[in-house]
């Protein structure tokens, strides 16, 4: 097969097409009273693909077929996304949950409507430009969520009964600003440049120059609102509507919320009355690394809620996550006993750990349900000696009291369930296992199968199963998990160029462990290596020490040594021990690459270990961590201290390039900026260093997506890791 024909099965290997090819693997649940539920099935016949909906009694398993509801796939998607089909604007008000009020901004206040009189109320008066009451906030796409036409709605919370909201004021007035610019859009009245401005924090600056968030309490029968007595967050309060660092009870009465300190070395949790607008302090943490609430992308919470604690209904009992014994657990207090002195006191003996007959390095992760009347919590946890990859995701029970943790998935595999009132639908897989739904009872008794996924397409157009495996960390003692993707042409005679996909930020662990079609963000799924399989090289992700999921040890790895990408020492250590395993790699020809904080590890690798990596492509990277927005970086490095900072500039190693990179970065931005990449490649000039730069001028953070960063990236390894020549004339079909 020639070079052209290589890149055209390549192509097959992009999302846009992976996503298509396979059936029935991800089932959209939809429970229609916690009894019965429905869903789609699609079937494959011939050329066409047909869909019917499926409603099932989850007590008996007995299933319904009906004709597909058309709308039904505009309410999965809407639900996937957030985003409206058909509406280009989304609606600027928040509405309460019986409708009859409503809620928006104008100069920057708040306005409540009564949606029965139209009579509006200004809640707020002091609201002015970078003081703005329930803004949206997201400091990683601040630009991109205004260039897509985000009309901004209210983040508030509205308490189950609709009579209170929680909301907060955001004060970013005293904090230095960052700017795009637009070099140029598709419009002849418009040709000259515009210029984006946003604020953005880095770690240097000070307490009064990072924006303050201070939580408001809205009553709408009363139509007032008032500041909540607790201390200001300093990291942004909700990501969104439905991801809030605060939770109502279920009576309305109360609403809780967990504070953390700006460097995460403390937490706190509160209750608050929203009439008196008053709050007791509940459980308070302290650590001397830095606390691990509230991850990013992962599955720990409880609902809308971003940490997996809770208060019971009755308020008898108050539960807290935390690594206190070095592995996430619940740990319980009884909340008559809490209000009776310092919360402090905590600290002194009364913290009861829930697994208190279990197996001690279990791992807490997302809340599923809590199940009052029983006195009973579904969790998904990981670290399961039972199976063969710590961070597959099992689905367990405990009771209030304590006692014994009951796994209710048995399968070696990772899973996604999906809970009625008394059984659950269960979705598991593995990278090299097609994913299987299956309908259980709440104690884990096996009803019956619902759906095995059809991946036939995915195998026909070159589809190549992951392998998986386990080496040792430089340590010589941790065990450390990856895949390996073998050429598609593969021969046991020859040797092949390996590429290192690498992330290297310590939020989230990089190796997929379910089975993998598809990409929310339209990037490559695992990055890429699908289609480098179909080029001639073997593929290889490995999660080394400083990820998160394997307990508090294994996760300080990173602490105050995020410039150590999460072991990327361990990736070079391994890198012997996958040639005794796999006598086929070629260790004379070893590339990597990755995005944002992978493209920071990338080019980590290529300063560090030039004799190892020998090409690498990084796109969007933060290759200087005092020029990041700070929330990240003092999770993990602590507040700002020059000695241990100054390590995270990987651009004062430029002088010890000495193979093949390629820099890329998109002009707009908005979570890296450019002047990253651009001061990256001033140090590079200043030691006559060569290296190829591409820029995407339309492109924000999300560059692996670009169909030419893309072809760019596969030329480049084919070029200088393979050997050969790409195909001038190939371009991707879009």
């Amino acid at each position: 097969m020639d070079m052209f024909a290589k890149y055209k099965a390549a192509s097959q290997m992009l999302t846009q097409h992976t996503r298509k090819a396979v059936l029935n693997g991800r089932p959209f649940i939809t429970w229609a009273d916690g009894v019965r539920f429905s869903y789609e099935r699609k079937v494959r016949e011939g050329q066409d693909i047909n869909t019917v909906e499926v409603f099932v009694d989850s007590i008996t398993g007995r299933e319904e077929i009906r004709k597909a509801d058309s709308a039904r796939e505009k309410v999965k998607y809407e639900h996937e996304t957030g985003r409206k089909i058909g509406v280009v604007n989304e609606e600027k008000y928040t509405n309460s949950p019986d409708g009859k009020y409503a809620l928006y901004t104008k100069d920057y206040n708040l306005v409540l409507v009564n949606n029965e009189t139209n009579e509006e109320t200004v809640l707020t008066v002091d609201g002015e430009k970078d003081k703005e009451y329930g803004c949206y906030v997201d400091i990683y796409s601040q630009i991109s969520v205004k260039r897509d036409g985000h009309v901004e709605h209210p983040q508030v919370l509205f308490s189950p009964d609709g009579r209170f909201f929680v909301t907060y004021c955001c004060d970013r007035r005293n904090c230095p600003k960052l700017y795009l610019i637009e070099s140029f859009v598709d419009s002849v009245e418009n040709i000259r440049p515009g210029l984006w401005e946003y604020r953005c924090p880095f770690v240097v600056d000070g307490d009064d120059e990072i924006p303050h968030y201070s939580l408001f309490v809205g009553d709408v029968e009363n139509r007032t609102m008032k500041k909540v007595d607790a201390p200001d967050f300093l990291y942004p309060l909700f990501t969104s509507s439905d991801r809030s660092f605060v939770k109502w009870m279920d009576d309305s009465k109360e609403f809780y919320f967990t504070w953390i300190a700006r460097g995460f070395k403390e937490a706190a949790m509160y209750l608050c009355n929203p009439v008196t607008n008053t709050t007791k302090m509940l459980v308070h943490e302290t650590t001397d690394t830095f606390l691990n609430l509230g991850a990013f992308g992962l599955v720990d919470g409880y609902g809308t809620y971003l940490f997996s604690n809770f208060i019971t209904g009755d308020r008898k009992y108050v539960f807290w996550q935390s690594e206190k014994n070095g592995y996430a657990h619940l740990y319980r207090f009884e909340l008559t006993k809490v209000l009776e002195k310092c919360a402090d006191n905590c600290q002194d003996g009364t913290w009861e750990d829930v697994f208190c007959d279990s197996d001690r390095e279990l791992i807490v992760q997302k809340i599923i349900k809590v199940d009052e009347e029983n006195k009973k919590v579904y969790f998904m946890g990981n670290n399961d000696r039972e199976c063969s990859d710590p961070l597959y995701y099992q689905l367990y029970v405990i009771s209030f009291e304590g006692g014994s943790v009951v796994r209710l998935t048995p399968e070696d595999a990772t899973h996604t369930v999906s809970m009625g009132v008394e059984s659950f639908v269960d979705t598991f897989s593995r990278v090299d296992m097609p994913p299987v739904t299956v309908l259980r009872k709440n104690d884990g008794t096996f009803i019956r199968e619902l759906e095995r996924a059809d991946v036939s397409k995915l195998l026909e157009n070159g589809y190549v199963y992951p392998e998986r495996f386990t080496v040792k960390a430089e340590d010589g003692m941790t065990e450390l998990c990856g895949i390996l993707v073998k050429p598609a042409d593969f021969d046991p005679k020859k040797t092949y160029p390996v590429i290192d996909y690498i992330y290297g930020g310590p939020q989230l662990y990089n190796v997929p462990r379910d089975f993998t079609w598809d990409n929310s963000m339209n990037r490559e799924i695992m990055g890429g290596l699908q289609e480098f399989a179909q080029l001639g090289f073997v593929g290889i992700i490995i999660d080394g020490r400083g990820t998160p999921g394997r307990g508090k040890k294994f996760h300080e790895f990173c602490y105050e040594n995020i410039h150590g990408c999460a072991g990327l020492c361990d990736h070079v250590y391994a890198l012997r021990e996958l040639k005794e395993k796999y006598p086929f790699i070629d260790l004379d020809r070893v590339g990597i690459w990755g995005n944002s904080g992978g493209g920071y590890a990338t080019v980590s690798a290529m300063l560090e270990y030039p004799k190892i990596y020998k090409v690498g492509v990084a796109s969007a990277g933060n290759y200087d961590q005092r020029m990041y927005e700070h929330s990240w970086t003092e999770r993990y490095n602590g507040l700002y201290r020059e000695e241990v900072y100054e390590k995270g500039d990987i651009t004062r190693l430029a002088g010890n390039l000495s193979g093949k990179l390629l820099l890329a970065y998109g002009a707009m931005d908005d979570n890296v900026p450019m002047s990253q990449t651009l001061r990256l490649c001033d140090e590079l000039n200043k030691y006559n260093k060569d290296y190829d730069l591409v820029v995407i001028p339309r492109k924000n953070h999300n560059v692996p997506s670009d169909m030419y960063f893309i072809r760019r990236k596969m030329d480049f390894f084919v070029k200088h890791l393979l050997g050969e020549e790409p195909p001038v004339e190939f371009r991707f079909e879009v």
